[in-house]
């Protein structure tokens, strides 16, 4: 609760005080085709997220909690190569072997530190993808009011129970800051945004909630349980590329075929999408935790693509 608490009311507190010198040093993040707003919002609301992390991770460890250091480290230094994109768009290829560093900066830790340590290059492999991917898809997710706060707060849940059913003191702080932070910077971006989180606070928020995953998996929890709070995001984003690639389109051209952007065009409000991103998440989760695997992955397959084509659904009036 120390972490928790700490990390709600420093993001609730440092989003506030940061919004007016991210007016004066004019980081606005001004509309594109690809945009969900309409005017000019300040973004890297993200340093306050994940200043309040580093502080909470602290308080937690002042307390006698274990803190996965290694990877708030590289979470803040993810951070960091978001805030300069957020200045000045840096070439793909340089976030992406920044990000793949990161991913096997995590690997490198995760395995150096389990017990009994995994498989090396199977988990190896899997963790550095996992993490450029999740970071990515993250980014592009985070694109109207209150989905990326939502599903975080989700995810940071997660993590929290599953690091109390496996005794994994680390996992619940990672999930304790990720939630509390997340839930304190909510209220600036939504119902209506006076800030956004920005790349700095997306790449730095996607590396912690994927890292749970990682360190989750490193410690033998189930692959499912480590996938669950990561599906949604993963499905719509891998879903937008499959139809792209199909469809001859540029992969990394900006666009509005994400689930949440097609609902919003087709009427919704951000609220209403984001939290439906959410709420799928949320019953993902639980279903996987309350159900066997025989029942729970049906279900779950099966919501998920309810998910994809809800605005199908939408437009012919199945779902208002």
């Amino acid at each position: 609760m120390v972490a928790f608490s700490v990390a709600l009311a420093a993001a609730l507190l440092l989003t506030g005080l940061i919004v007016p010198f991210l007016r004066r040093g004019q980081l606005l993040d001004v509309p594109n085709e690809r945009s969900s707003h309409s005017v000019p919002v300040p973004r890297g609301g993200g340093l306050a997220v994940m200043a309040a992390v580093a502080l909470a991770s602290t308080a937690a460890a002042l307390t006698g909690r274990e803190v996965l250091w290694v990877p708030l480290i590289l979470a803040l230094a993810l951070a960091a190569v978001g805030l300069a994109d957020d200045r000045m768009p840096l070439p793909g290829a340089v976030r992406l072997v920044l990000q793949l560093i990161a991913g096997v900066g995590v690997a490198v830790w995760a395995v150096s530190t389990a017990s009994p340590a995994p498989a090396v290059g199977l988990f190896a492999l899997v963790t550095v993808v996992a993490v450029a991917g999740y970071v990515n898809a993250f980014n592009f997710m985070d694109g109207i009011n209150g989905i990326s706060a939502l599903t975080a707060v989700v995810a940071g849940a997660w993590w929290c129970w599953i690091g109390v059913e496996n005794d994994l003191d680390g996992l619940v702080t990672l999930g304790a800051v990720v939630a509390g932070s997340m839930l304190g910077f909510a209220p600036w971006n939504a119902p209506h945004a006076r800030v956004f989180l920005g790349d700095v606070g997306s790449y730095g928020v996607g590396f912690l909630v994927v890292t749970g995953g990682v360190w989750a998996w490193a410690n033998d929890v189930s692959a499912v349980l480590c996938l669950a709070p990561l599906a949604v995001y993963i499905a719509d984003t891998g879903w937008v590329l499959v139809k792209r690639a199909a469809g001859r389109r540029p992969l990394m051209q900006a666009h509005r075929e994400h689930v949440y952007q097609q609902l919003v065009d087709g009427g919704w409000s951000h609220t209403a999408s984001a939290s439906l991103c959410a709420a799928v998440s949320l019953v993902v989760c639980c279903a996987i935790a309350l159900a066997p695997l025989t029942v729970s992955l049906p279900a779950v397959a099966a919501l998920l693509l309810a998910y994809l084509v809800a605005p199908h659904l939408a437009r012919t009036g199945a779902v208002a």
